[in-house]
């Protein structure tokens, strides 16, 4: 009996020694229980819940806040227009930094950050760090021009969900992979932030920056009214994940970019009403490389060329397939596709492959006012292009250097196009082709980033 009771002894030790912390976990209430979120923060262990009452917290102590590396949650009570961290715009200042190693069990959550003034990450810093940040509003934060004037992260794959970032000087948020870039690569595993479900705009500066291999997660975001471009992908030459279900609007830098030998992938989106000197809806640089599918670009400007899409096709590549892309203008020419092509020599891989798309109604005060591209390495497929082969400069289907095949030029029959309406009409000679329906039924085709409101296409082109 007494050894039965011995290993009951144990077997309930070895229960407890086995318990998860967070079944002790406490709740630290702010500033009934700490003073500051910090002190809050310092005594808090792994497990624990920080949870800040209503008010405009500053000065030391509520300031340049560090998790210090604890797995914890920091969390308002009533969210983040009612909880605000006020930086006062005093020099190296900023609301919250992750510094040592966080993982996605640190959860900041349902704080306004404002005022925040730092070289970089005027309002949120990361490095090395990868954190859970939601329900936040970064606003009116500051950094030097392209460091982050909201959130900078540097080699961190924090996971950013429903914040709104805006307005801040400096961009919205800057992420960088390896910081170190020379032009090569020199590290195996890529920086893979996410940001969902978020809303980025009226910053001064890109919205989002992505720079040095980098695999950032970006979907379901509204990216609007920034002063650069919406989002620019510079030196990141293997991102493998698709931007997805956004909307890219209103900036007056254009709308998407992919530069300096990077790969840039977006799917199922929006892209409208951007402004640029060239690629006003998008725009590719000699050696990278886009990837479009079921996206709607439409009122884009550029003043010079590229209303809808600009590529310098030598290098990488321009594959887009469909894509509606209409009511775009340009300066010159291409109102609805500027791109300029060189096939690869060696493997004589195509670097423009345009297929089952409509490229209709766009304009360009010179000429070619829907496709202007030169060069080799030419594919189109299947498409609906307004004006056929005698809107393409230069070229004769050779069904070699340039293919152009099973295409139309015919009127598409959009729902009402006068109203924003870019549906087909059942009886549309250009069935199959441009987004599909599919795509209609999800993302922002079907609702808004606020409150899930149906989206009407005549709100779209107010806009």
């Amino acid at each position: 009996m007494k050894q039965i009771r011995m290993y009951t002894n144990l077997a309930f030790i070895a229960l407890l020694f086995s318990l998860s912390p967070l079944a002790f976990a406490a709740t630290i209430h702010v500033p009934a229980d700490q003073p500051t979120i910090q002190a809050g923060i310092d005594i808090a262990q792994n497990g624990d819940t920080v949870l800040v009452d209503d008010g405009i917290y500053k000065g030391e102590g509520n300031v340049n806040i560090d998790f210090k590396g604890k797995r914890i949650i920091v969390k308002s009570r009533n969210g983040a227009e009612k909880t605000i961290i006020d930086c006062e715009k005093k020099l190296e200042t900023r609301g919250f930094i992750f510094q040592n190693e966080e993982t996605d069990a640190s959860v900041l959550d349902g704080f306004t950050i404002k005022n925040g003034n730092q070289k970089f990450g005027g309002g949120i810093y990361l490095t090395t760090s990868s954190p859970t940040i939601k329900n936040c509003v970064i606003d009116s934060n500051q950094s030097i021009p392209g460091s982050g004037g909201g959130i900078e992260c540097i080699n961190s794959d924090p996971i950013i969900t429903d914040c709104r970032i805006t307005p801040n000087f400096g961009g919205g948020i800057f992420i960088i992979g390896n910081s170190e870039h020379k032009g090569v690569i020199l590290k195996d595993t890529l920086t893979q932030p996410t940001l969902k479900n978020s809303t980025i705009a009226e910053n001064t500066g890109h919205g989002i920056y992505c720079m040095s291999d980098v695999n950032p997660i970006i979907d379901n975001c509204a990216v609007s009214h920034n002063s650069h471009r919406g989002i620019l992908y510079t030196y990141a030459p293997l991102t493998k994940n698709p931007i997805t279900n956004c909307r890219i609007e209103h900036n007056a830098g254009g709308g998407l970019e992919a530069w300096m030998n990077s790969v840039l992938k977006i799917e199922n989106s929006i892209i409208v009403r951007n402004t640029a000197r060239s690629g006003g809806g998008i725009s590719c640089s000699y050696d990278s490389e886009i990837w479009v599918s079921d996206c709607l670009i439409a009122h884009n400007n550029a003043t010079y060329i590229g209303g809808g899409i600009l590529a310098t096709a030598i290098l990488g590549g321009v594959n887009i397939t469909h894509c509606t892309i209409t009511k775009n203008t340009a300066g010159e020419d291409g109102g609805g596709i500027s791109a300029t092509v060189h096939r690869d020599p060696i493997n004589r891989r195509n670097r423009f492959n345009l297929t089952d798309s409509i490229v209709w109604g766009n304009s360009a005060n010179e000429a070619h006012a829907e496709v202007y591209v030169l060069g080799r390495g030419i594919v189109i497929k299947s498409c609906d292009i307004g004006g056929g082969l005698d809107g393409i400069e230069l070229l004769v289907a050779d069904g070699d250097k340039f293919i152009y095949e099973d295409n139309i030029d015919a009127d598409p029959l959009f729902v009402d196009a006068d109203s924003g309406n870019f549906r087909l009409k059942p009886n549309s000679p250009a069935a199959g082709m441009g987004v599909r329906e599919r795509a209609f039924q999800t993302g922002p085709f079907a609702v808004s980033q606020h409150g899930k409101r149906l989206v009407k296409w005549a709100d779209l082109k107010r806009k």
